[in-house]
C-alpha cells in the first residue's frame, strides 16, 4: 500500500528537524573545539557557516510544515497533471526543477514548453531526472485558491516533492537543458485522489524516518572540522 501524502510530508518534516538539531550540535562542538585550539575569529567564522547552514534546514522544514498544513486543510482538490524533476547541472544550483504540464507531453519528442517550473526541496529526491535520461510522471498536484498559486506538493507513484518557489526564467532554462532528451512515454498514476483517501482515514503509524541524530550529527561535524583545520592552515 502507497503511503499517504501527509505521513510522506510528516517523515519528511521529522527528517529536517533532525538535521536542524544536527547543525546545532555540530556548530557548537566544533566552534567550542575551534575556540581552544585556535583564535576566536576562526571559532567566529566556523559558528556563522553552522548557523547559515541550520537555517537551510529550518526554512526547508518551514516549506515542508507549510506543505502538510495545506494538505489536510484540503481547502482546494488537486490535479492531474504532468510533471518532471530534473536535476540542475548548474554546480551552483542546490534546488533541482520541476516542470509542470497540464497535458500529456508527446512520447520520443522533445518536451514542449512548461507552463510553470518550480525550485523544489532538495532532500526529496525519488522522482528526480538527470538531463539526459528524463523521466516524465503522471501526478497530482497541489491546487491553491489562484492559477498562479504555488503547488504545496506533488505526488507520483514513484515518489513526492515539495515546490518552494517559483523559478525565474525557469521556462526557458528548463527547455534548454532539456533540449536532446526524447522522453518515452510518461509513468502512469495509479493513485487515486489524496484528498478522497483521507475521508476516510484512520491514524497510522509514522513511517520509519531511518537513520540516526548521531549520524547526522558526524556527518556534519566532520564538515565543519574539515573547514575549521582549512581556515586555520590558510590562516
Amino acid at each position: 500500500m502507497k503511503a499517504s501524502v501527509d505521513r510522506l510530508l510528516h517523515r519528511a518534516t521529522r527528517a529536517e528537524r533532525r538535521r536542524v538539531l544536527a547543525w546545532i550540535l555540530a556548530g557548537a562542538l566544533v566552534t567550542a573545539g575551534t575556540g581552544v585550539v585556535s583564535s576566536p575569529p576562526t571559532a567566529i567564522v566556523i559558528g556563522a557557516v553552522a548557523a547559515l547552514l541550520g537555517l537551510w534546514s529550518v526554512r526547508q522544514t518551514a516549506g515542508l510544515m507549510l506543505a502538510r498544513h495545506d494538505f489536510n486543510r484540503a481547502s482546494t482538490p488537486p490535479r492531474r497533471a504532468y510533471v518532471v524533476l530534473l536535476h540542475d547541472p548548474n554546480p551552483r544550483a542546490v534546488r533541482p526543477l520541476l516542470a509542470i504540464w497540464s497535458d500529456r507531453p508527446p512520447s520520443g519528442e522533445r518536451l514542449p514548453k512548461p507552463e510553470s517550473v518550480w525550485r523544489c526541496d532538495d532532500e526529496l529526491l525519488e522522482l528526480e531526472s538527470m538531463p539526459g535520461h528524463v523521466t516524465v510522471h503522471e501526478a497530482w498536484v497541489d491546487t491553491g485558491p489562484r492559477s498562479w498559486s504555488k503547488p504545496r506538493w506533488v505526488r507520483a507513484d514513484a515518489g513526492i516533492t515539495v515546490p518552494h518557489r517559483r523559478s525565474l526564467f525557469g521556462r526557458w532554462y528548463f527547455r534548454r537543458i532539456t533540449g536532446r532528451d526524447r522522453p518515452g512515454a510518461p509513468e502512469p498514476l495509479r493513485l487515486e485522489n489524496p484528498h478522497a483517501a483521507v475521508s476516510g482515514f484512520t491514524a497510522d503509524e509514522p513511517l520509519e524516518l531511518g537513520g540516526s541524530l548521531a549520524g547526522s550529527t558526524a556527518g556534519r561535524l566532520v564538515f565543519l572540522a574539515v573547514l575549521a583545520a582549512v581556515i586555520v592552515l590558510i590562516d
